[in-house]
């Protein structure tokens, strides 16, 4: 089986995290990226994929769009793929109808809930896409019920395929009591400032926790003032992007998620993959993928105090640190592992080519 799978670009980020991990895990004759989106500047994932993996960059613009599909098609044709595999809105709608200009099946995964959509993007969805794809994958249970409900998407194409990572054979750890972390990109949805309060609180409650916020983005501006507001510079690290984010997690007692839009975050699975014990606010998947009280604490979004207080619990209770973050550890093997996700793909692939066969005879 030879596997095409296509994205906007490897900028970092979870979903493209998400994806290079994947393509390094399919047991497959032969994967092919393709990125159609822009370039991702210097500082990347593509380095990170294996060296067997051919990589091509076919960039479709929207003002070029019948030219640049096209040209994708004859890139499928001439790395003579089974399968498309598509990831996001853009490289779907593209990378489906290249596919289907090429002749092969494809499949798409849906990483986020792309609430910006407007109407013309969901009748996309619904009349493009969802004419084309064999299957459309989704990371949660929340996603794939707004693709449903909202997109229009008929059920019988989805699917709930939740996201994979990397587990380490054992956690390489060196924890500093009272450091606490978290890796993500600095936009509104990620909703930092709300974090910077909870330290704010819990440094008012005579703690004395360091935070560190791994991540590059365009609310930088936003969160270093709202650390400067509750005076709190010294108790703060802006890392900035790193692609060293395991040593991160190594070097941290507790992981916080403090979201108010999620898929599933890849960044939350490191971390509970590593037996970290993670506070989370429940939002998109992280329900699904970290229980209450038993792997984690999970908290209302745009809460300071309810966050405060669930950091607060990890801080006093190094067993209760322990416990979560081992049964954490667990559950990532049992449940999100990048192989149970490769495996789900693969069969996934299987399917969509047995019945593009059923139906040309």
């Amino acid at each position: 089986m030879v596997v095409a799978q296509v994205i906007g670009n490897l900028q970092i980020g979870g979903a493209e995290r998400l994806f290079v991990n994947l393509c390094n895990a399919l047991d497959v004759e032969k994967i092919v990226v393709i990125l159609v989106g822009g370039t991702s500047g210097p500082i990347n994932l593509r380095s990170e994929l294996r060296d067997d993996i051919e990589v091509h960059h076919v960039r479709v613009r929207q003002r070029s769009w019948p030219r640049d599909v096209w040209r994708l098609s004859r890139v499928f044709r001439r790395v003579g793929c089974d399968i498309v595999h598509t990831h996001m809105f853009w490289p779907n709608l593209y990378g489906s109808l290249a596919a289907q200009l090429a002749g092969v099946p494809v499949v798409t995964s849906e990483h986020g809930r792309n609430e910006w959509k407007r109407d013309r993007h969901k009748w996309l969805e619904a009349n493009v896409i969802s004419r084309i794809a064999k299957a459309r994958l989704c990371v949660s249970q929340d996603i794939l019920r707004m693709r449903r409900d909202i997109d229009g998407i008929p059920s019988q194409l989805l699917q709930l395929v939740p996201n994979g990572v990397v587990v380490p054979l054992r956690a390489q750890v060196s924890r500093q009591d009272l450091v606490i972390g978290s890796v993500g990109r600095l936009v509104t949805a990620k909703d930092f400032p709300t974090l910077i309060q909870a330290v704010a609180i819990l440094v008012g409650r005579g703690a004395k926790p360091h935070l560190d916020i791994v991540g590059g983005g365009p609310e930088r501006q936003v969160i270093e003032a709202a650390i400067q507001r509750e005076q709190i510079e010294s108790y703060v690290t802006l890392a900035g992007m790193q692609t060293n984010v395991a040593d991160w997690l190594a070097r941290w007692s507790i992981f916080v998620s403090s979201s108010v839009r999620e898929g599933q975050p890849i960044a939350l699975l490191e971390a509970m993959a590593t037996s970290l014990p993670c506070v989370a606010t429940a939002v998109g998947g992280v329900p699904d993928t970290l229980e209450d009280g038993v792997e984690g604490i999970i908290v209302p979004p745009d809460n300071p105090a309810a966050l405060a207080d669930g950091i607060q619990k990890f801080l006093d209770d190094a067993g209760l640190r322990n416990t979560c973050g081992q049964a954490a550890r667990k559950r990532v093997l049992r449940d999100f592992s990048i192989s149970s996700l490769a495996s789900k793909c693969q069969d996934i692939y299987a399917t969509a080519l047995q019945s593009t066969a059923a139906s040309a005879s």
